[in-house]
């Protein structure tokens, strides 16, 4: 599996330890908190703010542990050499952007789908809560497809077509 494919895993890991914790949270809190929109608002920009911390995190132990990797499994080579390796590693080039592309279309094609499935929900009269959750999901599910799909293109290949 290739190191584009292995960063992509760990953010989708961490992007969903943090959503799986917000739905656990939201499970206990709802009878709680109710229709109050502030209240989960608030709880989803918290939960917004800790996803974007724990993907950084995630991603730097993540390149940390790579260019370790990297410089054991090619041991016998000089620190110029396995900085040259590891850089070579972590660059991205045209296929990489034209990944980016295809993965970004699939993460959009989801959150809008699921933007417009909220609007359904208010148009219906539903709760306002159940359209912020709807959308929080959505982005989520988007950003799952987006990596899926990177994945994919970067073990599979990619054509211009």
């Amino acid at each position: 599996m290739s190191y584009k494919s292995k960063r992509t895993i760990a953010s989708l890991l961490a992007a969903t330890a943090v959503a799986v914790g917000y739905v656990v949270y939201a499970l206990n809190v709802a009878p709680a908190t109710g229709d109050n929109l502030q209240a989960w608002a608030i709880a989803l920009l918290v939960c917004i703010g800790a996803s974007v911390v724990a993907v950084i995190i995630i991603q730097i132990i993540f390149n940390i542990v790579a260019s370790i990797g990297i410089t054991v499994k090619e041991a016998g080579c000089d620190d110029a050499k396995a900085g040259r390796l590891i850089e070579s590693t972590i660059q991205d080039d045209e296929m990489d952007k034209l990944i980016l592309n295809k993965s970004n279309y699939a993460s959009l094609v989801a959150a809008g789908a699921g933007f417009m499935a909220a609007l359904t929900v208010l148009a219906f009269g539903l709760s306002a809560v159940l359209a912020l959750h709807i959308i929080f999901g959505s982005f989520w599910i988007g950003s799952f497809v987006g990596s899926i799909v990177s994945i994919y293109y970067y073990e599979a290949g990619v054509s211009h077509a």
